[in-house]
């Protein structure tokens, strides 16, 4: 099967010259911290409940990069929680019999 032209094809960073490499790298780097520190932020604001869950988080003092360790107590009510929910799901009134 042949790439058509525009597509990517791994020879082509193999063969692509210092310059060129290094610029697709800073580019990449430019769009990934212009989405972490501009992007993100923006949606926090412009979205009420993520504004209100980042609020929560930052009051609490959540520590985000241990969210999913059970040592967090919060995590470990949340983890209960959805483990119950899994194992017990709600079913609703018994339909009536007549």
């Amino acid at each position: 099967m042949s790439a058509r032209e525009g597509d990517f094809n791994e020879d082509d960073m193999e063969n692509a010259s210092p310059l060129k490499r290094w610029l697709s790298f800073l580019l990449s780097l430019a769009v990934t911290a212009a989405f972490i520190w501009g992007i993100c932020p923006a949606l926090r604001e412009a979205s009420a409940p993520i504004k209100q869950m980042a609020d929560f988080v930052d009051e609490t003092g959540i520590e985000t990069g241990a969210f999913y360790y059970t040592d967090v107590e919060i995590v470990g009510h949340a983890d209960l929680g959805a483990r119950s929910t899994i194992e017990y799901p709600p079913r609703g009134p018994a339909p009536v019999k007549e």
